[in-house]
């Protein structure tokens, strides 16, 4: 009976020495996990503030891992960023306590050392050494970065956001706008405008052309959601980055190739021969003179569907490379569709000032063609340059 006391004694005093590193206090070293790459322009700016606040706290044992060089470092950042709920965040990545530091900037180098003196004086968790003691994180063990008010910003419609989301919104605009002025679906949207001018009915007229309108952003919203999810499960593969880069520059190439061999081209688009063109013309022109307002309806929703598979060939991977940037990004989930709708909305802007002047004036007065081939050209130099960001430069596309 004493024996089996003693053994239960010994097993409770074990398990307290074992917890004793993971809990730990100010008399002892404070850890910062620090997961980086050699190609991460970020990354060596981090790592030469972090060295040079060994000398302000001379607690600060650094341990470094890379994530490329490093099969066990990438598996140890792998949980890592599960254990924070952060799988698709990139390097740099710093890991203090319970308190994950993701990106680097002026606010991050306040942000750890606000961090490293609290923690001189007060208890943490280390949840990098829990984890590789494969002991169980509790709910506590996380901390979140403390912000001040100045670190975010309140943007129409969406609300109060962190600053750095900030340039995924204006990419949503900028790439957004220039998608929209696509020929492939602006000569189509534009016919159909010339013939529903001359309907008598005016209630007819909006209800035409608005399925067609609303039927492509919802199109364009499913698919671009589809890619979203895609890219989501190859977001942390660093080689998929390169590919996304190469597609990038690639398909920018390919759109200056359009525009300067569409350049004379009245329509402007290449996808699809006249005679093709004209088939379209004449479905229109049917689905116009269908007296059956519902049946009429219903085939403008079927060719919204067909001209937003044409019109993602002709954008030459605009919508696919916003999806991917996206999802390099760790945001609250609700963001991510929130980016897509402003994405898509501003898309479709242009659409939908030529549709309602024309059904205001009854007269088409829209963008003419010269414009919208300036779309290849726009989106081909925008496409390059973000191709070789990614390749070259990826922390700055990659706003997390």
């Amino acid at each position: 009976m004493r024996a089996s006391k003693y053994g239960i004694i010994f097993l409770f005093i074990a398990g307290l020495i074992s917890f004793f590193p993971v809990l730990t206090h100010a008399e002892q070293s404070i850890k910062a996990y620090y997961f980086y790459n050699e190609t991460c322009s970020h990354c060596h700016e981090e790592a030469l503030f972090l060295d040079s606040l060994k000398d302000e706290y001379e607690e600060l044992d650094l341990v470094l891992y890379d994530v490329v060089a490093s099969e066990e470092a990438r598996d140890l950042f792998d949980s890592v960023r599960e254990a924070f709920l952060k799988k698709n965040a990139m390097t740099p990545f710093l890991v203090i306590g319970g308190t994950a530091f993701i990106g680097f900037s002026e606010q991050t180098e306040t942000d750890i050392r606000q961090t490293l003196t609290r923690y001189q004086s007060e208890q943490y968790v280390d949840v990098v050494a829990k984890i590789i003691a494969n002991q169980p994180l509790l709910p506590g063990d996380i901390e979140e970065i403390r912000f001040s008010p100045g670190d975010f910003v309140t943007l129409p419609i969406i609300g109060t956001v962190p600053i750095d989301s900030l340039s995924l919104f204006l990419g949503a605009v900028v790439l957004g706008f220039v998608d929209g002025f696509n020929p492939c679906a602006l000569w189509i949207l534009i016919f159909l405008i010339s013939l529903l001018i001359h309907q008598r009915d005016r209630r007819r007229m909006w209800l035409l052309g608005l399925t067609f309108l609303l039927t492509s952003a919802l199109c364009y919203f499913i698919i671009m959601t589809a890619w979203l999810q895609i890219a989501f499960s190859i977001a942390g593969i660093i080689w998929i980055r390169v590919i996304i880069g190469l597609f990038a520059f690639v398909f920018g190439l390919l759109n200056l190739f359009r525009y300067y061999k569409n350049r004379k081209d009245p329509v402007g688009c290449s996808q699809g021969d006249v005679t093709k063109r004209m088939k379209i013309q004449e479905r229109i022109r049917h689905l116009i003179a269908e007296k059956n307002l519902l049946f009429a309806m219903v085939g403008i929703a079927i060719l919204a569907i067909g001209v937003n598979v044409i019109e993602l060939s002709c954008s030459a991977g605009l919508p696919l490379l916003y999806t991917q940037i996206l999802a390099y990004n760790d945001l609250p989930a609700f963001l991510y569709y929130v980016y897509i709708l402003v994405y898509v909305f501003v898309f479709l802007l242009d659409d939908i000032l030529v549709f309602s002047g024309a059904m205001i004036t009854l007269r088409i007065s829209g963008i003419s063609a010269r414009y919208s081939r300036y779309s290849h050209l726009v989106g081909g130099i925008i496409m390059i340059i973000i191709g070789l960001l990614l390749l070259f430069f990826p922390n700055i596309i990659l706003f997390s």
